[in-house]
């Protein structure tokens, strides 16, 4: 038994006695960098986020939505006030501002 674990390792070892280191062909580390170069030309040109024009425009568009967003704000506030006015004037009517032994919100 152990002289054929033995015979199967040294086959295997002396399997790789005839293997050569590979080799690349003629330039073909020139044409590899000039592949990877192109490659990252093209990917600059692609990232058109960053180019001046599409820059402002984001930025003009973000203060448009901006200031409607304030301006919408406002008027938002002006209906606020006018139904709470109503709500306390209807408080008032039934007599619902009184504190009462049964108010949970109470400290």
């Amino acid at each position: 038994m152990n002289n054929q674990k033995n015979r199967n390792i040294e086959d295997i070892l002396n399997s790789l006695d005839g293997c050569h280191r590979a080799s690349a062909p003629d330039f073909f580390y020139t044409r590899l960098k000039a592949r990877m170069s192109k490659g990252l030309d093209k990917d600059v040109q692609k990232f058109w986020v960053l180019r001046p024009v599409y820059v402002l425009a984001g930025f003009a568009l973000l203060l448009i939505v901006n200031a409607v967003v304030i301006l919408q704000k406002d008027d938002v506030n002006t209906e606020n006030n006018m139904d709470s006015v109503s709500a306390q004037s209807i408080a008032a009517e039934y007599v619902l501002n009184d504190n009462s032994i049964y108010d949970l919100t109470q400290e």
